[in-house]
């Protein structure tokens, strides 16, 4: 089983771990898989300082995405902005029962 890590580890782990050099195919999906981890563990933060370490987790992953998929941050919150226009935010709590 692979799991992406940050690109230090190497360098921090110094038991006999070994380390691969994924393709960028394997990166994509490996970059998916994090963000899912890391949205997990946003979930189930328990206290406010382990919610903001999880959430700046959740940032680097998704700004790896954008740049491997040649997104530009501004490029994400535009359309975020758009979806705010048309759709609103969450502020107001609404639910819907599925």
């Amino acid at each position: 089983m692979r799991k992406l890590v940050r690109d230090k580890i190497p360098d921090i782990v110094k038991e006999d771990a070994e380390f691969d050099i994924l393709s960028n195919d394997e990166y994509r999906l490996s970059l998916r898989d994090k963000l899912v981890e890391e949205a997990k563990e946003v979930k189930i933060a328990n206290s406010r300082a382990n919610l903001v370490e999880e959430l700046g987790d959740l940032e680097e992953v998704l700004r790896a995405i954008l740049t491997d998929a040649s997104i530009t941050y501004e490029e994400m919150d535009s359309i975020r902005q758009s979806k705010i226009i048309q759709r609103g935010k969450f502020e107001k709590k609404v639910s819907i029962s599925i």
